[in-house]
């Protein structure tokens, strides 16, 4: 066992260990502490009424740490890793349980966004200031949300009003690497009405992210953003709603020319937007219908020495229907259809520019006694690589009224992306999709005072897309890979004393099971984050503590890193609070992926208005 390996296991006995001090003194009558989930099922329901392995990063946990960018929030987090091309609006991949960048799904309030030429999300342009919750569920989720969620799926929920008189919130704040931003914000609304509107704005000098390529200069990032949610009851069984994200910004990186010598400057300006309306009916008692539309945007323009270099839009539209069916009060039942259109406009001449995907799906829930069982499928058929089936059945068992077992089998696909199919020159219209099996077993405990939940997983991955020499010789994408990953979760958290605490570690093994030896580009063998907080009156204080093991970038090592980020905040009164950070507190220097700097030590002060 390697020592980032031994050290990670030790600590996850630790928390352990905390988990079930807190546990023991916990009250037996007291309420469970479950937030409502609804990304696994698409149906609202407890934590521990759901048979996956689920994270909720709430709007509290997000105003104490107050993260620059989303995978802030994200790394560590069981059974996520993060590599980045550099700091501040730098390119930047999201690994779940350690599948590729290209098998997580991303939703913002329930609508898909993702470039389609590239295949996965541009993590680094979320404004964390704008977001409410950020839900994370590990695991297979094709058969529920058809292509893309192999790995899980990731929803982040822009922020909500509550019933009330508007109440404002702002922000304005700045620090290190000559970075500042600031935010405000509007929400309320009566029993019948909710609204929310907020927009931000960051903008830093960045670091130079590249030694030796490109100019020396640092590498800037800016981005504004906006973000509303409203919802309307037109009576007492029927509600409409409808939610919109937008950001743009530019962001500079290092690039040489062809002859090596350096670019004077480069740049890419970019685009994101994620908007979603509809309405939800209870047509009876037992049944209630959702009919939505959706419309997402992912947008970038590339410049050298000022000159544009090429243009890549990517839009999507999205019509959903879903069904939520009670059968019985033991059983459930959700059934729906979606449509989607993905179309590409680009100074790139693609050999095709628009497809189309059909998909209908169920999901059955059954409650009996002690015994839970879900049972999902859907069917999809794509204009570009035809029909695809999924399914996945999951058995949880009550061992105690606070313990809960589960086992579960999913299936699981990747679409190709418009690059693989169509790229000019190089595109191979003959691919088929990345294909994956899962196992899990789970055990969950929850109390009124913390919880702990632990996972084994193994996931085998077929048809992968890679580059490889075709017979001519000629490089393009083809189905050539095959993955295992197998690893073990431990997510704990609750309260000590009057510590909060909050836990995970994530243990990992992965490559090509026909190829001992091998592993996964970028993927750490096992990774640890640690937040504790705690108060006195009206002064906080707080730490995150963020480990990584060794993970590997073709035949170069990364090597494993330790961070501390200290915070600190102070309530002037019931409206102002101050707020303070100190990243990378020991001025580490550190990778996610070969030859990108990440920031040394930096500072960050902010105030803070919330009308109450």
């Amino acid at each position: 066992m390697s020592r980032s390996t031994a050290t990670a296991a030790g600590l996850a006995a630790g928390l352990v260990a905390i988990s079930a001090q807190a546990a023991s003194d916990t009250d037996p009558g007291s309420t469970r502490l479950t937030p409502l989930v609804v990304t696994p099922s698409r149906m609202a329901q407890t934590v521990d009424e759901s048979l996956s392995s689920v994270t909720v990063i709430e709007r509290e946990a997000i105003e104490r740490q107050q993260p620059k960018q989303l995978q802030d929030l994200l790394q560590g987090r069981a059974g996520v890793s993060l590599s980045s091309n550099g700091a501040f609006g730098k390119s930047t991949s999201l690994n779940l349980r350690g599948t590729k960048a290209g098998h997580t799904l991303l939703l913002v309030d329930g609508m898909r966004l993702s470039s389609a030429t590239l295949g996965q999300p541009a993590w680094q342009h979320l404004p964390p200031q704008q977001i409410e919750r950020v839900e994370v569920v590990r695991g297979p989720r094709s058969s529920i949300y058809g292509a893309d969620a192999l790995g899980g799926v990731v929803q982040v929920f822009t922020r909500r009003g509550e019933p009330g008189e508007p109440r404002v919130n702002a922000f304005v704040g700045g620090g290190s690497l000559g970075t500042y931003e600031a935010g405000a914000g509007v929400s309320g609304g009566s029993e019948a009405t909710r609204y929310s509107l907020s927009g931000g704005y960051l903008e830093t000098d960045g670091i130079d992210v590249q030694d030796g390529v490109g100019d020396s200069a640092d590498d800037g990032y800016d981005n504004s953003s906006v973000t509303g949610r409203v919802s309307h009851r037109l009576s007492p069984r029927v509600e409409l709603f409808a939610s919109g994200l937008y950001t743009e910004g530019e962001t500079a990186f290092d690039a040489d020319r062809m002859s090596g010598e350096p670019y004077d400057s480069a740049a890419q300006d970019y685009a994101q937007a994620a908007t979603r309306a509809g309405a939800r009916i209870d047509v009876t008692e037992g049944w209630r219908t959702e009919l939505a539309y959706g419309h997402s945007r992912d947008e970038q323009e590339t410049y050298y020495e000022g000159q544009l270099d090429g243009r890549t839009d990517t839009a999507r539209d999205y019509l959903s229907w879903r069904n939520d069916l009670t059968l019985a009060p033991w059983a459930e039942l959700s059934v729906g259809t979606d449509w989607r259109e993905a179309r590409v406009d680009s100074t790139t001449d693609y050999a095709e520019t628009s497809r189309d995907n059909w998909g209908v799906y169920q999901l059955l829930t059954l409650d009996l006694a002690r015994h839970q069982l879900e049972v999902s499928s859907r069917y999809d058929d794509n204009e570009a690589y035809g029909g695809h089936t999924t399914g996945q059945l999951a058995w949880g068992y009550a061992l105690t009224e606070r313990w809960q077992a589960r086992v579960s089998y999913g299936t699981a696909f990747r679409a190709p992306t418009f690059n693989d199919l169509y790229y000019p020159r190089s595109g191979n219209p003959d691919l088929e999709p990345e294909e994956s099996r899962s196992y899990e077993a789970g055990v969950r405990y929850t109390g009124s005072a913390g919880y702990v939940d632990v996972a084994a997983f193994r996931t085998d991955i077929d048809n992968l897309i890679e580059w490889a020499p075709t017979a001519a010789g000629v490089w393009q994408p083809q189905n050539v890979e095959e993955a295992r990953i197998t690893g073990v979760e431990l997510e704990s958290g609750g309260t000590l004393g009057p510590w909060q605490l909050k836990g995970a570690v994530t243990l990992m093994d992965h490559g090509n099971p026909d190829e001992p030896g091998s592993r996964l580009d970028r993927r750490p063998n096992a990774s640890l984050r640690l937040d504790a907080d705690r108060s006195w009156q009206d002064l906080e204080l707080g730490a995150t503590a963020l480990a990584r093991g060794r993970s590997f970038e073709g035949d170069k090592r990364l090597a494993g890193y330790g961070l501390l980020n200290l915070r600190a905040g102070y309530h002037l009164d019931r409206r102002w609070t101050v707020r303070a950070q100190l990243k990378n507190a020991l001025d580490k220097d550190y990778e996610t992926a070969a030859g990108y700097n990440q920031p040394g030590r930096a500072a960050y002060v902010s105030l803070h208005f919330n009308q109450r």
